[in-house]
């Protein structure tokens, strides 16, 4: 392309020497020289790595607690460093950051850090740039798995707090570091266990060797199986939170995000993909990061290194570490490192050491800081003028706001609210009574977010429905709207129904919801299912022996407060049947009210005004489910992390994870539920499915999600109907085995492939789904729509009962993100939800995640239901002549 910047021609060195520079062998002994820089002396009191590890950087690979100690005598030692706690990962280890500056800077750092902060508001006056510093990110290792990130975090810390020389003192005086060694600390510890426990004394390559091959889960991960990288915005996890909040404390100009990619790659830079960046990304953020490419080039080179760059990765989705800067006037830079996934492995390039991959993790490092401060002005410039653009498109958007709110749910409008200033977005209060198309907000049920405030472009993205783009392939999903993933109603709110009455308190701090529970002794309680904790609410009653019915039918009940309705899913606690007394049912309900934002009521009398009455065999018993979700080869670690997180950490219920192969062995009676949820499933026994049937014809109920659904038809579902198929790829050629008689599939050029198959991927959008409220699985839904996340290509048949279908795609599903209009008419009116009985047991499918990411929480209760009311289902294949007859 014509205005593709120019790097610097790799060295003639380079390419007669292949992948590697020259590295120590194993018999060599691995000196610090081999990493830093030439020329550059050091300070003898500044402690070197391997004064604290034990060993020289990339001998072996770091554990997280050698590398916080290391960090630790580097503050103490070094006043260039300041060092501090961010928080806890979910294993409860330390999240450290090094703020790193003259000594002079760090005198006055709060002075500094505000004085920054004045550049992304364009309402103070113009702050000089002279005399500012440039702020760097530095963030290492956000896949645990990626190590030599984090070990060259060791190397980059020490360079600047022991070197010196003229050039370092001018760029610390120019500069703010904020490094943060480990942006995975759990994974970090698991992966480097992995390795060291299998590194011999002598060095082996063999890819297929067991310490290039990690166990399941590996330790890409954090401790709930996510990938952190994809949080940025969805902010569900303690590590990201806490990075969040350091962000927005310093607003960096500049951060780099460190990875590692397959081992037979080499170097990879950004800028991504020119043609998949996000239209919201200025271009002037385009071409600093190109600007910026060149030192990278430059460094590489001078290493004798092999990179590339604008191939492969691209800058759309804005929950990535190199992307989210680019809506805060900075500049997010992605490296990625061919990975040895050990100390030494082969690769189509040669040898690949670990001491090599970190040697060009630093030096990229010490390119980025290089460019910040030659760049300094430039990149101080383009944070103002990039506040001060957004504010001026804000004002000139005929789109002037959002508003959403649900009065049904405060849970999940709290935890919206909670992301969204996490983001630093401005909310209010709604001051008025707006009405957008069928919809009515009234104060006091929802809020308000304005569109002219500076991080307008973030708000915009979060809110935003697109169906267009310039591209067809994406690195990761194409779409996040936030309403819609929290099944919040929602509007834009456009010029002619705005106005300056609707913006009532503004919204500092979500406060927590709570509910309410009678004080007093009842004939029986009731709480609805509408309410996200619900399930938790249930769980914790059940987990206490308290008796349990759920309504199949409304009903009118009389309260101290009069009559009130009911609906579906309700659940009933008759004090008449109990075991427990009184109080500690009591005692459930005001902790119910307290910690899960729902609302208890006292129920007076057994009998009704209208409906079912308390006694009625349409309040079915609900029974302490005992899950168990099925993991290990073959199973997708992401999938079951969400599914872990969702029962463990949302709803406080007691899991029990199982590898599939001691599934053989295993008495499945104890179990009521078994999850399988995403994955391939290659080398999950194919044994294992008529056991699982007869579990299933016993009582059992089965759920599986996405792919998982293709096993359990092919497997445990041989007899059903209903099979799995999937959208077709784009036409493949004429084989051998073709019909002879049907027309050739259309040439193509070899090229295009690529391209053509991605394009026939769902790598992430958004659809809507028509739901059958009456169904149990259905429960606590109000709506007869509802959004739904998709990444994979599975595709439902309908299944010949009428009953047992919960949702199905709407005619038009496409609600925001890319399809193919290939495989778009292939998934509307398809099933995304079925539920039927198999025996006395239940076997559910659902074609999408319900829990993507832990941040759809529209689609969770859609799983909650499925475990608490599937045993109550009805066979709806028979008469109820056969049912009555059998009782």
């Amino acid at each position: 392309m014509e205005n593709r910047w120019k790097l610097v021609p790799v060295c003639l060195l380079a390419l007669l020497a292949g992948f590697l520079a020259p590295t120590p062998t194993p018999s060599e002994e691995l000196e610090l020289s081999y990493y830093l820089p030439p020329g550059t002396t050091y300070d003898p009191a500044i402690p070197a790595p391997s004064s604290v590890l034990g060993f020289e950087v990339g001998e072996w690979h770091v554990r997280h607690d050698q590398l916080v100690a290391y960090m630790r005598r580097l503050a103490e030692s070094s006043d260039r460093v300041l060092l501090e706690e961010t928080g806890r990962t979910h294993e409860h280890r330390q999240l450290l950051l090094l703020i790193i500056s003259s000594p002079e800077n760090l005198a006055r750092l709060e002075e500094l850090r505000q004085e920054h902060l004045t550049i992304g508001d364009p309402t103070a006056e113009p702050p000089r740039t002279d005399g500012m510093p440039v702020f760097v990110n530095l963030g290492y290792s956000v896949h645990g798995n990626e190590a030599s990130g984090s070990n060259a975090s060791l190397l980059a810390a020490y360079h600047l707090a022991a070197g010196q020389g003229e050039e370092i003192e001018a760029l610390l005086a120019s500069s703010v570091v904020l490094l943060d060694p480990s942006l995975n600390p759990d994974g970090l510890a698991r992966f480097a266990q992995w390795a060291n426990m299998h590194r011999g004394k002598i060095l082996n390559p063999d890819p297929s060797h067991r310490e290039h091959n990690e166990g399941w889960p590996n330790g890409r991960t954090n401790h709930y199986w996510f990938d952190l990288n994809r949080d940025w915005l969805l902010t569900q996890h303690p590590e990201t939170r806490a990075r969040l909040e350091q962000f927005h404390r310093f607003r960096p100009n500049v951060l780099i995000d460190v990875h590692e990619m397959d081992s037979d790659n080499t170097y990879f830079f950004q800028p991504g993909i020119p043609i998949r960046k996000n239209p919201l990304t200025p271009e002037r953020n385009v071409a600093l990061t190109a600007e910026i490419a060149r030192y990278h080039a430059e460094a590489l080179d001078r290493l004798g290194s092999l990179y590339y760059s604008e191939e492969t990765f691209d800058d759309f989705y804005y929950g990535k570490g190199s992307t989210y800067p680019d809506l805060h006037g900075a500049i997010g830079i992605l490296f990625e490192q061919a990975s040895v996934r050990g100390h030494l492995r082969k690769t189509k390039n040669g040898m690949l050491s670990f001491p090599f991959a970190v040697r060009n993790q630093l030096h990229t490092t010490l390119s980025t800081l290089e460019a910040a401060h030659d760049k300094r002005r430039e990149l101080l410039d383009y944070q103002r003028e990039f506040y001060t653009s957004a504010t001026r498109r804000a004002a000139a958007d005929e789109l002037k706001g959002w508003v959403f709110g649900d009065p049904r749910d405060p849970a999940r409008v709290h935890h919206f609210l909670e992301l969204l200033r996490r983001h630093r977005i401005e909310v209010h209060t709604l001051g008025a009574v707006v009405e957008v198309g069928d919809l009515r907000f009234e104060p006091g049920e929802a809020y308000v977010v304005p569109a002219r405030q500076t991080q307008y472009l973030l708000a915009r993205s979060l809110f935003e429905q697109r169906v267009d783009f310039a591209d067809s392939t994406f690195y990761d999903v194409s779409t996040w709207t936030m309403p819609l993933a929290f099944d919040l109603p929602h509007a834009e709110l456009r010029a002619p129904a705005f106005r300056p009455a609707l913006l009532g308190e503004r919204v500092d701090d979500a406060e927590r919801p709570v509910g309410a529970a009678p004080e007093n002794p009842a004939y029986a309680y009731a709480f609805e299912w509408d309410g996200y904790y619900a399930p938790r609410a249930l769980y914790r009653f059940l987990s206490a022996d308290v008796e349990a019915r759920v309504a199949t039918r409304p009903f009118t009940a009389s309260t101290p407060a009069g009559p009130k309705n009911f609906g579906l899913g309700t659940i009933v606690i008759p004090m008449g049947i109990q075991s427990v007394d009184a109080e500690q049912v009591l005692a459930l309900a005001a902790e119910a009210a307290r910690r899960d934002a729902i609302e208890i009521h006292a129920l007076e009398s057994g009998l009704t005004p209208e409906g079912i009455d308390l006694g009625s065999p349409s309040l079915e018993p609900v029974k302490r489910p005992t899950a168990a979700l099925v993991v290990g080869p073959g199973v997708g670690t992401y999938a079951a992390g969400e599914i872990w997180h969702l029962l463990d950490r949302r709803h406080e219920m007691h899991l029990s994870i199982v590898e599939h192969s001691a599934l053989e062995r295993l008495d499945l009676s104890k179990y009521s539920h078994l999850i399988l949820v995403d994955g391939g499933y290659r080398g999950v026994p194919e044994e294992l499915g008529p056991k699982i049937w007869r579990w299933v014809e016993e009582g059992g109920a089965l759920i599986a999600t996405q792919r998982a659904t293709r096993w359990v038809d092919r497997h445990v579902r041989e007899e059903a109907q209903a099979e799995t198929t999937e959208p077709a790829a784009a036409p493949a050629a004429a084989s051998p085995s073709a019909d002879p008689g049907a027309a050739p599939p259309e040439r193509r050029p070899y090229a295009r492939h690529e391209k053509e198959r991605a394009a026939q991927l769902i790598s992430g959008a958004i659809f809507q789904v028509d739901l059958d409220v009456t169904h149990p699985l259905a429960y606590g839904y109000k709506r007869p729509t509802l959004a739904v996340f998709r990444n994979n290509e599975v595709v439902l048949k309908p299944e010949k009962d009428p009953y047992v279908t919960v949702a199905a795609y709407s005619e038009q599903p496409l609600l925001s993100g890319y399809i193919s209009g290939e495989n778009l008419p292939k998934l509307a009116g398809t099933p995304a939800l079925t539920a039927r009985r198999q025996g006395r047991g239940v076997i559910v499918r659902m074609a999408d995640d319900p829990s993507f990411r832990a941040f759809w929480y529209g689609t969770d209760k859609l799983m909650m239901n499925a475990i608490f009311f599937s045993p109550i289902l009805d066979d709806t294949a028979r008469s109820p002549r056969d049912r009555r007859e059998e009782e």
